[in-house]
């Protein structure tokens, strides 16, 4: 299989393992956070779906339409802030995130392998190919679904959480 196909094919889980990870709780159970420095699990979908909507779609857009773009940064603890994540209702996030993530999905079918060394200018990473910015994309992703994974056993009163550190968005 192809880095493109596995990309798109790890990429295109992460709306389904969100879904899975907050059927059956509460709006308390998901606006819970086990700490001031992260996110509820609501909070962890509205950020998937923004980084998505905001960061990655739109750099996807570009990198294929431009020459060497420059990709602005996104702040997704500031959206998170400015959005007030926990007050937003959770089933059209989530709706939104598999419409966006399904979106970017049939665009990166519609690439060449070749299109993974197009390049832009990235705010805090400077050049990158569209390759990298899946491998960072995967990573932003894998990174949250652990944390939602712990989030899910500490809202269930299983365990307290341990997270790791996250790569920018």
């Amino acid at each position: 299989m192809s880095f493109l196909s596995e990309a798109i094919e790890t990429l295109s889980e992460t709306p389904l393992r969100a879904a899975e990870l907050t059927q059956g709780l509460s709006d308390e159970q998901l606006s819970r956070r086990v700490s001031p420095e992260h996110f509820s699990l609501r909070e962890s979908v509205l950020h998937l779906r923004d980084i998505d909507v905001e960061g990655y779609e739109l750099r996807i857009q570009r990198i294929l339409s431009e020459a060497s773009p420059v990709l602005a940064d996104v702040n997704g603890a500031q959206l998170a802030i400015d959005r007030k994540y926990n007050e937003q209702p959770f089933d059209p996030a989530l709706a939104d995130l598999l419409l966006v993530r399904a979106t970017s999905m049939e665009r990166l079918r519609a690439c060449a392998e070749a299109d993974l060394e197009r390049t832009a200018v990235m705010e805090g990473s400077g050049t990158v190919t569209l390759r990298r910015l899946l491998e960072m994309w995967m990573q932003h992703d894998a990174d949250h679904l652990k944390d939602m994974v712990q989030l899910r056993r500490a809202v269930e009163g299983n365990t307290q959480p341990s997270f790791g550190k996250h790569e920018a968005a």
